[in-house]
Formats: structure tokens, C-alpha cells, sequence
């Protein structure tokens, strides 16, 4: 193996290259000063569903943003002390990709907050609960709404709402952990957008106290429809960056077995693929991240700042759960539903449903294509509806959407399994 591949093998060590070429991309795309200008507008915007923040800033500026993020996430894991594995992996893939759709720097630090405050009291390793800090920027919005939207009407000017977002955040991040906890025995581990059913929970209670007291939150819809060819350019780019680091740093024979031996795993939570094989992640991540990408623009869909999001998430969960032979059912059943639904089959909510229905990959994985399929068309049916709960503040929404479909379909899939394992033989 060349030492330059082999220097590169550490997992934290991809990640901040993956980092460079975002910034390097938003380089290319535009001038650092306009670059700032639309930082700052996303800095200081709301980020409820959908605020795309390649039409809010500037494609520059989102992926700057992206990278902003990213960097944050990684930095965290590395002052704890927190080892690379496939969770944490996805969890920075993740990040890095709803920062072009409602995360940023500011509005997720509060909850990381809250998550360290509940280890803290629970005398706990803050690195047990890394996690989770990672993962609870779902209800990012959250923050930004009650910090410069002036959510809760209170008379005292912007330093009183931003020291209220900031104490709101760190007390819904306190709760995530133990909410997190116990939503996974619900959908016993089908669903891979865990935190975003426990963020659902959450921010259905708390869009329900907003309603009983009077208050209703604006909604947004905002949609790139004109950066296809560069999105394209910067995803095609990664997924051969990804491919040729998979295969360079583990051989081309070693690297496609294990792919195969990859897609023999259902996904079930907990599926860490960077544990049981390594650096040939980034080969499966490399096909995902080009498969979901071609798939985008079969459709004749857009290459906007959620979409790409979507595109970044699959490729993230590369090494934790997806792999084509569990999402490729799933797409399917999404593709179907959403073209037999009222909505133009590339509409932006079709469009996030059919990219993000892939975290019920699991059920396809576990009990095969026709239930999976099932689950696919099932999901972009509940998404369209469970939105309405959360009012746009929790970003995972499909993974709400997708803990309802498990909660459905497991009691089903158990009745028709033990009728058919119960029929004579004829």
C-alpha cells in the first residue's frame, strides 16, 4: 500500500478531506467576500423545513456552511476523545449534509450543550452520549426560531431571544438521550433515522404547548432548481474520491469482497460496517453516493441543498446499516408512491421522501425486496402527514415518518411469516 493511501487511512483523516473539497468546491463557485455574505445570512435565518440554503445564501456559501459544520462535528469527537467508528462517521456525513438545509454552526451548539449537561448529571463520560450530541441538531430549527424569530413574544430585545434559544436548546438537548433510548425498543432497530423519531417526540409536544398557547409557526418552502450541473460535478467527484480511497487503501480484490460480504447484513441497528471491515466502506459509500446522485436526475429531479443533503446522508450511512441491496427495494416502493400521489413525482417533498425513505433499509435487509418495497411506498405516504406535527422544526422528519411505518408493518410482518410457517405442506 502506498504511505500516502496508508496516511490517509485513519477514518478522521478522510473526513477533513472530504472538508477541503467542499471548501475547495465553494472556491471555485464563488468569491470569498460573496461566500461570507451568504454565511451570514445563513447564520442568522430560520432553518425550518424546507430553507434551502443554497437559494438563502449561495451555493458557495452552503457548502462553506457544510464544511463549517463538518469540521465542528469532528472537533468535538476529537476533544472527547471519542474513537472513529461507523455511527460517528455517519453521524459527521449527516451533519455535513442538513447544514445545507437548517443546521448551522450556532444553532446546533446549544444541543450539543444540553447533551453534555445530561452526562454531566448522570456523572457519565460525555463520549458515551457523542452520539446522540451529533445527532440531536434535528431540532436545530428549534433554536433558531426562539433565538431571531421571537417565538415566545418576549419584550427585551435580541440578547434576551438569543440567551432564550440558547437556554431552550440546551434543555431540549438534555432530553434527547433518555428519549433517544427508549424510542429505539420501539421500532427495534428497522428504523436507522432513530434520532429523528425522538426528535419528533419532541417537537410535537413542543409545537402542541406553542398551539395551546396562541402561537403558530410560519412555514417555509425554498428549492434550488438551477445548480444541477455543479452539485452533480461535486457529487460525482466525491463518489470517486470515496471509490478510490476504498480500493487504494484495501486492495480491489479485498474491497469488492467485502462489499459483498457488506450486503449481506440486513442493516438492523446496529450495523457497523467501518468495524467489521474497515476502510472498504468507502467503496460501498462511493457506489451510494453515485447510485442516489443518478437517481436524482433520472427522475428529473433538482440538485438542491436538501436534496444534495439526502445524497450525503445515504452516502454517510454507507458505513453504518445502507448498502444497495437493502435501499435499492425501499427507492423503489418510494419512487412508486410518490408518482401515484398527488404531488409532481420531483416536487421537493417527493423528492426528500424518496431520498430519506432509505432508512428503513433494515426491513427490506431483514425480511426481503417485497416488504421492503412495501415500506418504501408506505413511508412517502406517513411523511407527507407527520410533517404537519412537528411544523417543520424537526429536519429528520422522515425518520419519524419512518418509526410509524416500523410500528405498522412489524406487527404485520410477524402475523403473515407465522401463517405462512404455520401452512401445511401440500
Amino acid at each position: 500500500m502506498a504511505p500516502r493511501l496508508q496516511h490517509l487511512a485513519a477514518p478522521y483523516r478522510v473526513v477533513w478531506l472530504v472538508i477541503a473539497l467542499l471548501i475547495s468546491s465553494a472556491l471555485l463557485l464563488e468569491p470569498p467576500a460573496e461566500i461570507l455574505r451568504g454565511l451570514g445570512r445563513i447564520l442568522t435565518s430560520r432553518g425550518v423545513l424546507i430553507t434551502d440554503y443554497l437559494v438563502l445564501g449561495s451555493p458557495g456559501s452552503a457548502l462553506v456552511n457544510a464544511a463549517l459544520v463538518g469540521a465542528l462535528s469532528l472537533c468535538l469527537m476529537l476533544l472527547a476523545r471519542v474513537p472513529a467508528n461507523g455511527a460517528i462517521l455517519m453521524a459527521i456525513w449527516l451533519n455535513m449534509g442538513f447544514a445545507l438545509f437548517g443546521k448551522n454552526v450556532l444553532n446546533m451548539l446549544p444541543l450539543v450543550a444540553g447533551v453534555w449537561l445530561y452526562a454531566q448529571v448522570r456523572r457519565e463520560p460525555f463520549s458515551r452520549f457523542s452520539l446522540v450530541a451529533l445527532l440531536s441538531a434535528t431540532l436545530a430549527p428549534v433554536v433558531s426560531e426562539i433565538a431571531l424569530n421571537e417565538l415566545l413574544g418576549w419584550q427585551g430585545g435580541p440578547l434576551v431571544d438569543v440567551l432564550s434559544g440558547t437556554v431552550g436548546g440546551i434543555l431540549i438537548g438534555f432530553c434527547f438521550p433518555p428519549i433517544a433510548a427508549y424510542v429505539v425498543r420501539v421500532h427495534g432497530g428497522y428504523n436507522l433515522y432513530n434520532m429523528g423519531m425522538a426528535g419528533g417526540l419532541i417537537s410535537t409536544v413542543f409545537v402542541a404547548s406553542l398551539h395551546s398557547m396562541g402561537i403558530s409557526l410560519p412555514t417555509s418552502l425554498s428549492w434550488a432548481t438551477e445548480h444541477n450541473r455543479s452539485m452533480a460535478l461535486l457529487l460525482y467527484a466525491l463518489s470517486a474520491l470515496l471509490l478510490a480511497l476504498g480500493l487504494g487503501l484495501r486492495g480491489m480484490r479485498t474491497g469488492l469482497r467485502d462489499l459483498w460480504r457488506m450486503s449481506r447484513y440486513s442493516g438492523r441497528l446496529i450495523s457497523d460496517f467501518y468495524l467489521l471491515f474497515g476502510d472498504s466502506i468507502y467503496v460501498n459509500m462511493g457506489l451510494l453516493c453515485a447510485v442516489s446522485t443518478t437517481l436524482v436526475l433520472a427522475l428529473g429531479g433538482d440538485l438542491s441543498g436538501p436534496a444534495v443533503g439526502g445524497i450525503l446522508t445515504i452516502t454517510g450511512f454507507g458505513g453504518f446499516g445502507k448498502h444497495l441491496r437493502n435501499i435499492t427495494p425501499v427507492l423503489a416502493g418510494a419512487v412508486l408512491s410518490s408518482w401515484l400521489n398527488q404531488w409532481d413525482l420531483t416536487s421537493p417533498a417527493n423528492m426528500l421522501a424518496i431520498l430519506f425513505s432509505t432508512g428503513l433499509a433494515p426491513v427490506a435487509g431483514q425480511f426481503g425486496p417485497l416488504w421492503g418495497l412495501v415500506a418504501g411506498f408506505l413511508h412517502v405516504r406517513l411523511v407527507h402527514h407527520v410533517g404537519y406535527l412537528s411544523n417543520g422544526l424537526n429536519l429528520y422528519n422522515n425518520g419519524f415518518a419512518a418509526g410509524f411505518v416500523v410500528m405498522f408493518l412489524l406487527p404485520l410482518i410477524a402475523l403473515f411469516r407465522k401463517e405462512r410457517e404455520d401452512a401445511p405442506d401440500l
